[in-house]
């Protein structure tokens, strides 16, 4: 029986049953790893909140970081207790000086590669990290225990800034300044007044004064060391290096 005039029925071939069986395949097949994909980062957003809620308060951390786990599928490495990367941020945490003093670290961040957890989840070692933050050039100040005539600020790419008096008047240098390890130290001092510079003995002297000036940093975040130290506009920019990291909650 016909159909209606202008309608045309396609033959049923073969070819039109493979491309239904396959839709009826697929769809749920894709479906399926749309969920599977959808639980894996539902699993990932609930382990990096439950990690930054054990972080706050700790490692010297002040308030609630941020934690990003990079790993792709995070089910499978989770049971093989090993991530690819694990990034945090913070606002701010506490180092401690060499007297005690305590002192920010400002926007801090850290990425660690290859963090294998132990069975527990109470610990976990680290292949290798990096990190970085900023110190106030009034805290550099302070735990340099600097006289409160001498001012420190940025002075140029890898310079700081030393204002201070002498004979009477405002003076400014610049210095560098480099890490032994955790110790943050004077390096050389430049760009002295012309006529300051040419006054026998002040050069030595004001190297002197500050070349012996240094502080040691302590309780450094996630058992990184210090890498380098790099001033800043906005202050001394600490980089963190490490490998063989261990990590304890």
């Amino acid at each position: 029986m016909a159909g209606p005039p202008g309608e045309h029925r396609w033959p049923s071939t073969g070819r039109g049953k493979s491309m239904r069986t396959w839709i009826k395949v697929t769809v749920p097949v894709v479906a399926l790893a749309g969920l599977l994909v959808g639980a894996d980062r539902v699993a990932v957003n609930v382990a990096e909140s439950q990690a930054a809620d054990k972080l706050a308060g700790h490692q010297g951390i002040s308030g609630r970081p941020t934690v990003s786990i990079d790993d792709m599928p995070f089910l499978t490495d989770l049971i093989d207790q090993k991530l690819g990367k694990v990034s945090l941020s913070a606002a701010s945490m506490t180092l401690t000086g060499n007297g005690g003093q305590s002192v920010q670290l400002h926007d801090f961040r850290a990425d660690l590669s290859g963090v294998k957890v132990n069975s527990g989840y109470t610990s976990a070692t680290v292949d290798s990290g990096s990190g970085h933050g900023l110190i106030g050039y009034q805290e550099v100040h302070d735990l340099m225990g600097l006289d409160s005539r001498i001012s420190l600020g940025y002075g140029g790419p890898g310079l700081v800034k030393v204002g201070y008096e002498m004979l009477g008047q405002k003076l400014s240098a610049t210095v560098t300044l480099q890490n032994n390890g955790n110790t943050i130290l004077v390096g050389s001092v430049g760009n002295l007044p012309p006529g300051l510079a040419a006054m026998p003995g002040v050069g030595g002297m004001i190297q002197r004064d500050l070349g012996a000036k240094s502080f040691t940093l302590q309780g450094l975040p996630v058992g990184l060391h210090l890498d380098s130290v790099t001033p800043q506009p906005g202050g001394i920019e600490l980089s963190f290096a490490g490998t063989g990291v261990t990590l304890t909650s």
